[in-house]
């Protein structure tokens, strides 16, 4: 499906997903975190911030930092959507549940496992600042950074919004007239564990409205998202996907492919082994840490899985 694994460039997708994890594990109550220096591969720069909430069956936590989305600094139009993974004990049970529902976000694709659909349902973009802010700031500084604007609608609404607002004053007004085709947006799509069910998901929304260029999706740990029929649709999609697994990882087994619950596995596997690499721990197997060593042995796994 697409182009073959280039481990480089999964090597750039996973640190931003490793950006998201850093950026949570600093302070997990807020939502909107700043990036560290060195967080965000350079020439990127964090244009909004991806909050939701963990869903298991009826109960909804409060919202929380998912990830966020980059936009190239010299090409404008080229974005990055990272989510990261499991991080508490919610956000596991989701990993572990089972029920396949309809994925209401786009009819006839089958059925998907429902803590997945929930937490998708859930998500809002929190737009860093417009072009005109951008603007401001950059003539100003050090002139705080403007409040964030919150965007309510559905998410491929939210990111066409943010899109449209990081255009250039005659862009934007030639998408308010509805003049001509709406500007190229190219999105690479990437995540770890749960962040990877949720960015399989958005590709597959991104199906029917197609309001953006989704070139890539490289996905780490990701568990089974959905049932065959869902599995078949995603794998005609016009993309390169990559999916990257352990096959000492726990959470690519899961949800189980039962009789009654026909999960499988979208496309492309590209699979290792961390046997002898890390300690023989759950938490080692999945560690993003123990995927980034693998596409990039230069990379150290974290130091708490070194055998």
């Amino acid at each position: 499906m697409g182009r073959p694994l280039d481990k480089k460039e999964a090597v750039l997708y996973g640190q931003f997903v490793h950006a998201a994890y850093n950026m949570f594990k600093r302070d997990p109550t807020q939502l909107r975190p700043q990036p560290a220096t060195g967080d965000i591969p350079d020439p990127y720069e964090l244009v909004a911030w991806l909050n939701m909430s963990d869903y298991f069956f009826w109960w909804r936590e409060k919202p929380k930092f998912y990830g966020f989305i980059a936009w190239h600094r010299e090409q404008k139009h080229n974005f990055v959507l990272a989510i990261r993974g499991t991080e508490g004990v919610v956000e596991w049970l989701d990993d572990f549940m089972a029920r396949l529902v309809r994925f209401r976000e786009v009819p006839n694709t089958g059925r998907v496992e429902n803590g997945y659909a929930g937490i998708y349902s859930t998500l809002k973009v929190v737009n860093r600042y417009g072009a005109a802010d951008r603007e401001a700031v950059a003539k100003a500084a050090p002139t705080p950074t403007p409040a964030p604007k919150e965007i309510q609608k559905t998410f491929g609404e939210q990111l066409e919004d943010l899109a449209d607002s990081l255009e250039e004053p005659a862009v934007q007004e030639q998408i308010r007239t509805a003049k001509g085709r709406p500007p190229r947006r190219s999105f690479v799509v990437t995540g770890h564990s749960l962040g990877s069910a949720l960015a399989t998901l958005f590709v597959m929304k991104n199906k029917g409205k197609n309001r953006f260029d989704i070139t890539t999706a490289c996905t780490f740990a990701s568990p089974r998202v959905g049932e065959t029929e869902f599995a078949e649709q995603f794998n005609q999609l016009a993309l390169t996907s990559w999916r990257i697994v352990n096959t000492q990882d726990v959470v690519p087994k899961l949800p189980l492919r039962l009789p009654f619950f026909d999960y499988r596995h979208v496309a492309t596997p590209y699979e290792f082994s961390s046997e002898g690499v890390v300690k023989r721990k759950i938490g080692c197997w999945h560690s993003m840490e123990t995927y980034l060593h693998w596409l990039d042995p230069k990379i150290d796994v974290d130091p708490e899985c070194k055998p």
